[in-house]
């Protein structure tokens, strides 16, 4: 009662978003569990069939030649995740770098390294399909005038328009440079308020010794900065893994699955494929995909604790 007294309602007020968002997940979580037990389809909303670990059996199996499973979508997962988070830290390490020193201009450099995290994804996604398009894409037209003028490519023998989202690597890969040219910006601004919250003292005292600049930041920068990259980084990992717009806007996971990766397949599962429990299989896939995304967030804290 002295509590409630002292407090009022005001602390039960400030938590009710927190508790609502809260409840909401929880929810959410649970649903799906229980819906990956079921053999369920939105074509039927009234036919429900349990069938126990039946949706998850499904995923290790591979019926069909033409039909990926859930090794191929974890291992491109692995290979999306791995390739994109560590080219994000080290483009927005190197860029917080340079924008860390003093020259002219510097806050107008600062302000358009924000840009492309400030444009909502989609609308990136969308930005980066009329890139990559063949017929009238800016990349392939840039292209064409360089070897027109120079006679680069067909020299090499690389007939163009190049089709950048029309095979299997070349769409991986183009989905991945989107993805890394929109997670840039948020590593580069949160390293560069690492760097600023560096002593001086600490890059005074290493020139006395005699640093170099490399030493200074191997022993200085690096060591100071690096509980903020374990941070950062994870946040990209959780993002990364999770990512969706990107992919879909471009290639909807195609082309022949080269750019499925789990939340892609999970909604290819769930509805596009229009089979019969299909949204049962979904549930089970989203399943293992916060399974697998819960038990590296676990290890790399516990890696983070110990570091």
């Amino acid at each position: 009662m002295g509590l409630m007294k002292e407090g009022g309602l005001k602390p039960y007020l400030l938590i009710l978003p927190l508790a609502f968002v809260l409840a909401f997940i929880t929810y959410s979580m649970a649903e799906t569990i229980y819906l990956s037990f079921f053999e369920v389809s939105y074509l039927n909303p009234f036919y429900k069939k349990f069938v126990g670990l039946g949706n998850y059996l499904w995923l290790f199996t591979h019926p069909s030649p033409t039909r990926p499973y859930i090794l191929d979508w974890l291992t491109r997962s692995l290979i999306w995740v791995a390739s994109s988070v560590s080219v994000k830290v080290l483009i927005g390490l190197g860029g917080a770098l340079i924008l860390n020193e003093e020259f002219k201009g510097r806050g107008i450099f600062r302000a358009l390294t924000v840009a492309p995290w400030a444009i909502p994804w989609a609308m990136a996604a969308m930005m980066w399909a009329w890139v990559y398009n063949n017929q009238y894409g800016i990349l392939d037209s840039i292209l064409m005038h360089i070897d027109k003028y120079t006679g680069l490519f067909k020299a090499l023998g690389i007939k163009l328009p190049l089709a950048f989202i029309g095979l299997p690597l070349p769409s991986f890969i183009s989905c991945l440079i989107a993805d890394i040219w929109a997670g840039v910006p948020f590593m580069t601004m949160v390293f560069l308020a690492g760097l600023q919250a560096i002593p001086q003292e600490l890059y005074d005292a290493a020139m006395i010794d005699g640093a170099s600049s490399f030493q200074k930041f191997r022993h200085v920068t690096l060591p100071q900065l690096s509980p903020i990259i374990m941070v950062a980084s994870l946040f990209s990992i959780v993002w990364t893994f999770n990512s969706f717009d990107f992919i879909w806007i471009l290639t909807q996971g195609g082309p022949l699955h080269a750019t499925e990766t789990l939340p892609i397949a999970i909604y290819n599962v769930a509805f596009r494929w229009l089979r019969v429990g299909g949204l049962g299989k979904g549930a089970a896939l989203s399943v293992i995909q916060i399974a697998i995304v819960s038990t590296v967030i676990y290890f790399y804290m516990k890696l983070l604790r110990r570091g």
